[in-house]
């Protein structure tokens, strides 16, 4: 193997740990996003259970994005969009707009984040909460969080 070999191949390590990392991050993106949604999904739920309120009253309700700030109406645009219309689906089918509309609205956001100079996506404490939590039930011995005999 020449010298010129070599730094190829040494280079090639770096070009692969530079792929694995953004892929990790595209997997963390859709994760982010997928949880999410499961959020949403239980608030629906939850405001389904309290009252006998049309399930269109529960999707309303759950499509409050208060805690979006500035990307608050955004947020909404894309709820009252692809999830209001879906009020009479089934659970299933309803979920799918429900990740279909926070998909769309996470990404808008992220690039709106950008274009606004604001602060990235992936630098909010809640983006980071999901990673530090995910990373934590992936490092542990059981997925569940308990410890093992001992």
């Amino acid at each position: 193997m020449t010298v010129g070999d070599a730094e190829r191949v040494k280079g090639r390590g770096k070009r692969r740990r530079r792929q694995k990392d953004h892929h990790f991050m595209d997997v963390a993106l859709d994760g982010y996003i997928r949880d999410q949604a499961l959020r949403l999904w239980r608030d629906v739920q939850v405001y389904r259970s309290r009252s006998d309120a049309a399930p269109a009253s529960a999707l309303a309700q759950a499509g409050f994005f208060a805690d979006k700030l500035a990307y608050a109406a955004l947020w909404s645009a894309h709820w009252e969009r692809g999830v209001l219309p879906a009020a009479g689906l089934p659970d299933g089918e309803l979920y799918s707009h429900i990740e279909a509309a926070v998909r769309a609205a996470v990404l808008e956001e992220r690039e709106a984040r950008m274009r606004n100079g604001d602060k990235p996506l992936e630098d909010l404490e809640e983006y980071n909460e999901f990673i530090r939590h995910t990373l934590n039930l992936l490092l542990t011995d059981d997925p569940a969080g308990r410890k093992g005999p001992g």
